[in-house]
């Protein structure tokens, strides 16, 4: 069996891709990091070379009128056991065949499973574009954390460059540990938030807050509140709506403080 070792990026796995026009295909396509040596394994290593991946990027967009390097960075992102080597068959396919209409055929296997995550991916990235939730630091940025089911990170700066476009944000992947920060001027990977995080209550520590961030959830969570009909509610359609594993991320998804309810108590007053 042939196995490709790569560095477990995007970029390897490209590149491994190039490297099957001149080796064996690969029965595999594994990360150096978690694989494990068996003795009949004739193994591959794949270097990364940023030349080669962008030549079989630009190879299967000029071959699909543009539609495939993002639907490819999805299946990789996916993180399904069978991403690679969907990837890898799919750019050979698309690369022998050489039409757009190519990722409609759905009678093909593979045009069919990469369609299907896809599908899965769009839905979390909406899912993130709505749910996520941003709180002001002390050092005058927001942050948001999430937990998506996919790896979609790579996949949500150009929306919220293009909404939030005069703040400085950061978007962190507490499951992954990491995401991406935006300066005003560019986004960049990061790969912590330098002891931010209160763990037991998958918020920002509060002692990191803004002075009035708090008031400011208090005052979301009222109006979040008054704004529901009881005599109207419909758990089951709410949670299909906004699945509770989101729950912990949403600020007015976390019960009062006391302070709180004072400042809100405060504003009313005045």
């Amino acid at each position: 069996m042939s196995i490709y070792v790569t560095d477990g990026s995007f970029e390897g796995l490209l590149c491994a891709v190039f490297a099957s026009y001149r080796s064996p295909a690969p029965t595999a396509i594994v990360d150096a990091a978690v694989y494990q040596t068996n003795l009949f394994d004739d193994i591959i290593e794949v270097s990364t070379d940023e030349t080669n991946a962008l030549r079989v990027l630009k190879g299967i967009d000029v071959a699909t009128d543009g539609q495939a390097s993002r639907l490819c960075l999805m299946i990789f992102l996916s993180e399904f056991g069978d991403a690679n080597l969907l990837v890898y068959r799919l750019i050979r396919k698309m690369m022998r065949v050489r039409g757009a209409d190519f990722l409609g055929n759905y009678a093909d296997d593979d045009v069919l499973r990469a369609a299907q995550i896809r599908k899965m991916m769009g839905r979390e990235i909406h899912r993130m574009h709505a749910f996520i939730r941003f709180q002001k630091a002390a050092d005058g940025a927001y942050y948001a954390l999430i937990d998506p089911d996919f790896d979609v990170v790579p996949l949500l700066d150009d929306h919220f460059v293009r909404r939030f476009a005069d703040m400085r944000w950061r978007i962190f992947d507490v499951r992954r540990h990491y995401g991406i920060a935006y300066d005003g001027q560019a986004v960049q990977m990061i790969d912590s938030l330098g002891g931010l995080i209160d763990d037991t209550r998958a918020q920002l520590a509060e002692a990191m807050l803004d002075a009035q961030e708090k008031a400011f959830q208090g005052l979301w969570k009222v109006y979040f509140d008054s704004v529901n009909i009881k005599a109207r509610n419909n758990e089951k359609h709410h949670v299909r709506q906004l699945p509770k594993r989101y729950w912990k991320y949403l600020s007015e998804k976390q019960p009062l403080r006391a302070e709180q309810l004072e400042e809100i108590n405060l504003r009313r007053a005045r």
